[in-house]
């Protein structure tokens, strides 16, 4: 099997698409699995930690009307490079995580007759998956509220697949490689994968009175790239006990350390606080497309499994009492927990699978073009 991922332009693109290509790897140890991604520098060294090939595809961001001649030059190369690609792997499918560096490839599959699926993260899809709906063979998406968004296309809710490692069996449990005492409250504050220098700046200013709201308080504060030598330093000059990182790899034991978390809203993420039924105050990116982080994380609160501070409301004042009032609440906090617990969708990957290999069997069926079982992990 030779299966390529197309996607780009934000981390949680991508952390889907390794998660799927870990299950087909699982499956079929000999598939050949390649992402075409933007000229983003993160984007080939996070794959590349995979072991799973790269390339870099020409892609290009609607422009304004004056840089549109260019962005039409650009997005012929992107096509052309992209479709030479495409002929050398000869994949039997092509799966477009979303965004812009998606969007090329996956109309270069369509011009070749390569059978395409899209993942779609978000409550509002994103426009390039609306437009590209018209041209595959499925829509894979993780909200019920998704569905109705897709005015074309075979649209089936799968759930968002998450990173290997979020999930582990609570007899497996208790790892706690923070330093940190587990019969503690743990606050998890987190800002995504470039970190959220507004989040850092508020959560710093709120803590001492949170502390002392809450005296058995603990934190763990995963800064991003900018920020962490002045969160260290804030904590230490508080004495208050804490992990500081600007980013940690194995952010499943940072979630099951941890009674709340406050975060913003991206699709991965709250796929990951539901699959483990972690309570969330969630601020959304307020720049994100389509305001898609707003309406992501609206989807958890009016069921009463977060709650949300818009990033225009985020004060010290707000966050010390949405935070203090939940960590001294246990009665609200397991609430929350059997909620969002409620809303995962831990087989995410297996039913993408699953959906991709029932695909290939139906496309054999019809035109004789692949040779290989499905089995089911």
């Amino acid at each position: 099997m030779k299966i390529v991922f197309a996607g780009g332009g934000t981390g949680g693109h991508l952390m889907a698409g390794l998660s799927i290509a870990q299950e087909i790897s699982c499956r079929f140890p000999d598939a050949r699995i390649v992402f075409f991604g933007t000229n983003k520098k993160n984007e080939e060294g996070y794959i590349g930690k995979s072991d799973y090939e790269f390339k870099q595809i020409v892609a290009c961001k609607l422009p304004s009307l004056i840089r549109l001649p260019l962005f039409i030059f650009g997005s012929l190369i992107g096509i052309i490079h992209s479709l030479i690609n495409l002929v050398r792997i000869k994949p039997d499918m092509i799966i477009g995580l979303g965004g812009y560096g998606s969007v090329l490839p996956v109309l270069a599959a369509y011009i070749t007759g390569i059978p395409i699926v899209l993942i779609e993260q978000n409550v509002i899809p994103g426009r390039a998956n609306l437009k590209m709906a018209r041209w595959v063979d499925a829509v894979l998406c993780h909200w019920e509220g998704s569905k109705k968004r897709f005015k074309r296309g075979h649209v089936v809710v799968t759930g968002v697949p998450i990173r290997s490692g979020i999930i582990e069996d609570e007899s497996e449990g208790g790892d706690n490689p923070f330093g940190l005492d587990i019969q503690k409250k743990t606050l998890l504050i987190m800002g995504g994968s470039q970190g959220a220098q507004a989040i850092n700046k508020v959560m710093l200013q709120s803590i001492p009175k949170i502390q002392a709201l809450v005296p058995d308080l603990q934190i763990i504060h995963l800064t991003g790239k900018h920020g962490y030598q002045e969160a260290e330093e804030a904590y230490n000059d508080m004495g208050i006990r804490s992990f500081v990182s600007a980013f940690y790899n194995d952010i499943g034991a940072a979630y099951r350390l941890s009674d709340l978390v406050v975060s913003r809203s991206g699709a991965n993420t709250l796929a990951e606080i539901t699959a483990l039924g972690i309570p969330a105050i969630l601020i959304p990116y307020p720049y994100a497309t389509d305001n898609h982080q707003y309406w992501n994380a609206y989807e958890l609160s009016s069921v009463g499994g977060a709650m949300i501070i818009k990033q225009e409301e985020l004060t010290p004042e707000r966050v010390i009492k949405l935070v203090s009032d939940l960590l001294t609440n246990d009665e609200s906090l397991d609430n929350m927990k059997k909620i969002n617990k409620s809303l995962s969708k831990p087989f995410a990957a297996e039913r993408v699978v699953d959906k991709i290999c029932q695909m290939l069997k139906e496309k054999k069926t019809n035109k004789s073009l692949f040779s290989f079982a499905c089995p089911r992990t």
